[in-house]
Order: structure tokens, then sequence, then C-alpha cells
């Protein structure tokens, strides 16, 4: 089998699609199967024959992401390397540009289509550029999905949902990465039928993560790790640590746009010896840390649509401290500390209720004792199934 995965950066980048897709396509070609990824160029990019880079340029600001400009010259180069290698599915896991290219293809050669919607664009878009430059770009994108597949109707796009509506209608399945996010997908009328399958962790790492010995008398650990951006929530994390006055020390990890904000907060609230900021760490070298923390914080609220960080931290056997319920109702119960307010001061009351339970012995590692739920090794298979099954009917279409 082939599968020909399409995405809007390259996976070599930074970013929680580029972490998923690499994770996917090792096990996937661990159990026999091919992928070939087509995605936008990256200085990132490391030599690789199965990542083919599309013709695109870079964006205005570094030089880590691009984009695809030209989609008739895209097309083209996809249909080239068809040539070269065929595929049986295209498994599409962007929203752009790589939503286009991958459907252009699948429909050419008459094989299954396969979306996985990762992203709340709606929520991501607000946040960047606000609404009225939002609905102005995903009307743009929907005039070019449509005049590139050449689809005459053509949907009124007041929000990101309508613009999802339009490209997974092509698609002979949809899966989003949690069920919680499926289900959102169907009550906005993007899609029916989205089938959950989220992103696992690899079963290799967890093999080699060996939590340190605990050291008397040392400050309770939080972690917080994640792309510095507004709706990540770091400035309002920063401010609820500082409020809650607990005996701990968080440790955060990432870099991003409000890392200088963050730096200049942690040092007018005097919180330099309370907290230390880390950068970016290779992946394997964060599980450790997070299996090495008391506490790993994930505080976003309604952005996230997979617990990514929040199921390598189950997976290690670390409880979490969240702000969203939609989070916490795809882990066991008893694993984590819900936030469900959202404002600093009930969450500085949080991360203290947290402090207050690990000091007192409940630290909710007895309830992660069985990880292989989340071990990407169990999902390939069932993936692997889902492909096979979606190749046999469309030989009977």
């Amino acid at each position: 089998m082939h599968v020909a995965l399409f995405m809007d950066q390259h996976p070599h980048s930074l970013g929680g699609v580029q972490t998923s897709v690499m994770l996917q396509t090792k096990y996937l070609n661990r159990s026999g199967v091919r992928v070939t990824i087509f995605a936008p160029k990256s200085k990132k990019a490391r030599p690789d024959d199965n990542i083919k880079v599309l013709p695109s340029n870079y964006l205005p600001i570094g030089r880590e992401y691009s984009n695809v400009w030209s989609l008739r010259r895209a097309a083209k180069f996809c249909e080239e390397v068809y040539k070269e290698r065929s595929f049986d599915i295209v498994h599409v896991q962007g929203d752009f540009a790589a939503a286009s290219l991958g459907a252009a293809l699948a429909k050419r050669h008459n094989i299954p289509l396969v979306h996985t919607e990762h992203t709340n664009v709606d929520v991501m878009a607000n946040k960047l550029v606000g609404k009225p430059m939002k609905i102005l770009l995903l009307k743009f994108f929907t005039w070019q999905y449509g005049h590139f597949l050449k689809i005459k109707e053509r949907p009124r796009v007041i929000d990101a949902f309508d613009y999802a509506g339009f490209t997974l209608a092509q698609a002979d399945l949809v899966i989003a990465p949690s069920k919680h996010y499926a289900k959102l997908l169907e009550e906005k009328g993007a899609a029916t039928k989205v089938q959950a399958s989220f992103t696992g962790v690899d079963d290799d790492e967890i093999q080699q993560i060996k939590r340190a010995a605990p050291i008397p008398n040392k400050p309770i650990s939080f972690v917080w790790a994640a792309r510095m951006q507004p709706e990540k929530r770091l400035i309002q994390t920063i401010e609820a640590f500082s409020r809650s006055k607990v005996k701990a020390h968080l440790t955060i990890y990432g870099v991003g746009p409000l890392e200088k904000v963050a730096k200049n907060l942690v040092r007018a609230r005097l919180l330099g010896k309370r907290v230390t900021f880390r950068g970016r760490v290779p992946h394997s070298e964060l599980l450790q840390i997070f299996a090495n923390a008391d506490v790993v914080m994930q505080t976003s609220i309604g952005f996230e649509t997979q617990g990514l960080t929040v199921y390598e931290s189950a997976a290690v056997g670390t409880p979490v401290l969240l702000c969203d319920p939609n989070i916490a109702g795809e882990l066991p119960k008893k694993t984590y500390w819900l936030d469900k307010s959202g404002t600093i001061k009930s969450l500085a009351k949080t991360i203290k209720k947290a402090t207050e339970d690990i000091a007192e012995g409940s630290n909710k590692r007895g309830s992660l004792k069985d990880p292989t739920w989340l071990l990407q090794s169990a999902l390939t298979k069932d993936m692997i199934a889902t492909y096979k099954k979606l190749i046999e009917e469309k030989k009977t279409d």
C-alpha cells in the first residue's frame, strides 16, 4: 500500500500537525505501508526521498514556514511524482493548499481521499488576524478551492466551519484527532460521521523513559510546553502562577511571538527563582521532562483539537492541569486537575490545589498505570484497516 500524504507545512518544521504526521509515518512504514509526503519547503528540512517539496515560497518572517502560491504548478509537480510512484490512497492533513492538491490528485486518479481536520481554524484565525480579515481570507480560499477543483456551487462563508464543510465534502472519510472535535465538526455542519482517531505516543520513546527518583524537599515541579502564541495562554499561566504563591517551580519550554512578553512578565513579578525558560528541546527529551515533572500544564481553552501534550504526559505517568473541559473529557477520571472558569484568579486556585494535593501524597499517578491505549502502534493498525476498507470500497464504486 502506498499513501500520498499532503500537508500545509513541511513535516520537519515546528508544530503539532508536523509531529503527528512524522509519528504516523514512522509506524505506517514499520507496518509495511509506504508514505510519500507532499509539503512546502522549510529551512528545517532534512534530506528524505519520501518527502516531496512542493513549489513554494517562504513567508515574510523567517524561513521555517512557506506557502504554495501556484496550485497549478504544484499539481503538475504532484502528477510527475504520481507517474514515478502511483498511490493507493490520498490522506490530506492540512486545510489550504494541501486540501486542494490532495483532493485534485484523488479525483484525477479515482482513489480514496481521507481528510484529517487537525486545526480549529476558526479560533486560530480569530486570534491571529481578527474576525473581519478571517472572513476575507476564508472567502478567498473557498474561491480558490472551488476554482481549482472546478466546483461551481460554493457556500456562503461566515466562519471556518463553512469553509471546512466545503473541502471535507470531497473526502471519502473525515477524521478528527479527538472525540470532542469530531462532535464539534458535526454540530457545526462541517461533516457527518466523523471518525475520531487521535495521534498516539511513540512506543519506542515511551520504552526509554524512566522517571527520576524523587528528591526529598525538592519544590513541586510544573511544566508548560507549547508554542508561545496567545491562544496557548502562557501569559495568563505565568500571572496565575505568581498569584498562587505556591512553593513550586514552573519550567517553560518552547518559543514563539510572546516569548519576550512572557520573560518581561516574569521579571516584573520577581519570579526569576520560581520560573525558568528552557526554549526548544528535542521531543524525546521533552517526554523525559514530562516524566520527571509533578504536573504538566495545558492551559489553552477551546483551541486544541487534540490533547497531544496531555496524552504524552499520561503515557509517561504524569498528571496534568487543564483549563479545557473538552480535553479533560478525553482522559481517564482522576488523572488531572481542571480549572473550569478560565479566569486568572481561578487558575491560581487550581495551581494551589494541585500543589497541596501533591504535598499531601495525592499525586494522581496511580490512575495512569496503563498507557497501552495511547501507543501509536495500536492506532496505526486501526488506520491501516481503515485504508484497506476504503480502497476496497472504491474499487466497487
